[in-house]
């Protein structure tokens, strides 16, 4: 669908809701009329005014063999109200129950407007860049390699990789993050961002479709399209308790006229106060809107829930396994203390160490080099040895920088410490001499501790697992305060733990941010994805995808499960209650048809003004000097 046909979609909405507010004015004005001037005719305008679309809805369910449903039940109560000449009551019952229905797509439409911005945030055209001419094409129509133009308030077209100029730009659409991003030359870009200030070119890497808010926005399709199990329990129970009232209708009136003796009109216009009264639309509004609603507020969130149902699983979690690295840490570690040997300086332990990371893709190589200035002319070879560390030529002189087990494939002496620590750290040789440790330190992301100390007051176990040397685990689980760690773990530990030990606790919720943590999120009760932009393999596998990788986003998410399955509860027991009161009452000839009314709509209305507070709830946040935004209170 182009940006024209959701325009016109969206006109045709707004012209048929502004009918139908004008009917029931128009209905509610001729009704109040009727009943101070007490004009009986004037109340059967205002019923068929108001009525009409529920007389006709019934009508073609009966032509296609469907009896029951809450039409079917509005339509039988108030004809036979009208053939009792109760016409005022008919007709305040109709225009009542389609104000309900006014005020139900009314709080529909609002819990779906951030899905449907979601939506409406993809890009619909780019500016592709062809032989020196700009040309506009359809998103649809770009290839891997195409390079487009992207001018301040425009969108990049699909996911790639700045080629030239630098920008602002703001990703909120994917991460909820409002702060723009500064990219520049050899940095991604995503589909869908805004690019707030400089003109760059985009050399596209993916087709639309695999772009990533292409995916999130699959991600979301989809979601509403799974139903949560209290969702799935209230459809089943409409299909049966319809045809059931009815049942209990007729049998009323002939209980009440043949045994309790009483008129049949009288029985009768209780039995119609039974209908009215339990009508099924405060339960089968009211608890998928508040699904709906949650998916809107987690979505608004940065947080892509990919079905409904993980609601009440993540509601019902006892456990939270975090991984470590990029999910609770930064990737990239601090450098925390260098120790010297055998006379070298802490300046040459530094210089060789930063020179030598250069040829290597480590972590903590790129820290030393990132962290120091360096000068690649010094480095004239490397060869890295994937999981040992790299051998380099630095100005003219032999380097080793690496872990215990690359100094002694390397036969190269040093102390027996080295081989007992279990700190963060790399070694460094010069000229096959022991020189030096330099000892790293990970840092916690800022969310990170108020994340964890706020689920475990909310009563959940909290574990902390990763690949990493026991040290390394050990410092970041201290930092995090009571928390159990596992260490020194490869992908196929963690599954295992997960199902001999964890899982047998209770639900669990896993939360990881790589490929290597796929097992783990397959196999748990509902995984977490964090880091997820670019990684489809992850999108693919997780239940929920956290797009602004932030463990903050996991309370986040744990609160808004909570809250939608309190919300759901109130409202069952709440409709149910009132339901059974007034139908007692109705068996009882204490309640009117106007009472009537309340228990139907008025319940349906407060049931849905409820759901709809999850929407509304506020949740504030703080926006630290680094940027990084932090929940204060849910």
């Amino acid at each position: 669908m182009d940006n024209c046909s959701v325009c016109h979609v969206h006109h045709e909405e707004k012209k048929h809701h502004l009918r139908d507010l004008v009917l029931l004015i128009v209905s509610g004005v001729i009704l109040l009329v009727s009943v101070f001037a007490k004009i009986p005719w004037l109340a059967l305008m205002a019923y068929l005014l108001s009525g009409w679309e529920v007389l006709k809805r019934a009508l073609v369910n009966f032509s296609k063999s469907k009896f029951f449903d809450e039409n079917s039940l509005m339509s039988i109560a108030t004809v036979g109200a009208i053939f009792l000449k109760e016409f005022p009551e008919a007709a305040t019952v109709m225009v009542l129950y389609r104000l309900g229905e006014f005020i139900e797509h009314y709080v529909l439409e609002r819990s779906n407007r951030e899905m449907k911005r979601l939506l409406s945030e993809s890009p619909w055209h780019a500016w592709k860049i062809e032989q020196g001419a700009i040309k506009k094409v359809r998103v649809e129509e770009l290839k891997a390699g195409d390079i487009v133009l992207v001018r301040p308030g425009e969108k990049v077209p699909s996911d790639g990789v700045l080629v030239e100029g630098t920008a602002q730009i703001n990703v909120s659409h994917l991460t909820g993050e409002h702060l723009p991003q500064s990219v520049f030359e050899g940095e991604k870009v995503f589909a869908g961002s805004i690019v707030e200030s400089g003109t760059v070119k985009v050399q596209i890497l993916k087709e639309y479709a695999e772009s990533s808010i292409a995916k999130v926005t699959e991600l979301v399709q989809k979601a509403q399209e799974k139903k949560a199990k209290a969702e799935r329990f209230i459809t089943k129970f409409a299909r049966y308790y319809t045809p059931a009232v009815i049942v209990s209708a007729i049998a009323l009136t002939v209980v009440l006229f043949f045994f309790a003796r009483l008129s049949f009109s009288e029985s009768l216009y209780r039995s119609l106060i039974l209908l009215v009264i339990s009508c099924p639309c405060a339960l089968a509004l009211s608890v998928p809107l508040t699904y709906v609603a949650a998916l809107a507020k987690a979505s608004r969130r940065g947080i892509f829930v990919k079905g409904a149902q993980y609601f009440d699983t993540i509601a019902n979690a006892k456990n939270i396994v975090f991984d470590k690295t990029g999910t609770l840490t930064e990737t990239d570690p601090r450098l925390v203390r260098v120790e010297p040997h055998n006379g070298f300086s802490k300046d040459e332990v530094l210089f060789f160490a930063a020179h030598a990371g250069l040829g290597s893709n480590h972590p903590l190589s790129r820290a030393l080099s990132g962290e120091l200035r360096v000068n690649a002319e010094f480095l004239k070879e490397a060869r890295e040895f994937p999981g040992l560390g790299v051998r380099a030529i630095v100005r003219d002189r032999l380097v080793h920088l690496g872990n215990d087990r690359f100094l002694h494939e390397e036969n190269i002496d040093h102390p027996e410490s080295v081989c007992r620590s279990d700190a963060k750290m790399v070694n460094l040789c010069i000229d096959r001499k022991y020189a030096g440790t330099l000892v790293f330190k990970e840092r916690l992301k800022e969310t990170a501790q108020e994340a964890v100390s706020k689920l475990k007051k909310a009563g959940l176990k909290v574990y902390v697992m990763s690949g990493d040397r026991k040290g390394a685990v050990r410092d970041v689980a201290e930092e995090l305060k009571h928390v159990e760690y596992f260490a020194e773990l490869k992908p196929e530990d963690k599954l295992t733990l997960l199902e001999e030990r964890i899982m047998k606790g209770g639900t669990t919720v896993f939360v990881g941010d790589g490929i290597n943590d796929a097992p783990a999120l397959s196999r748990s009760d509902v995984g977490v994805a964090m880091n997820s932009l670019g990684n489809d393999a992850v999108m693919e596998i997780a239940d929920v995808v956290l797009m602004n990788a932030e463990p903050i986003q996991v309370w986040e998410l744990f609160s808004i499960s909570r809250k939608t399955r309190s919300i759901v509860v109130q409202n069952i027991v709440f409709a149910i209650g009132m339901k059974l009161l007034f139908i007692f009452l109705a068996a009882t000839g204490k309640a009117t048809m106007w009472q009537g009314v309340f228990a139907d709509t008025g319940v349906m209305v407060l049931c849905a003004l409820n759901s709809l507070r999850l929407f509304f709830d506020r949740f504030k946040r703080s926006v630290s000097k680094s940027g990084t935004v932090t929940a204060d209170s849910f």
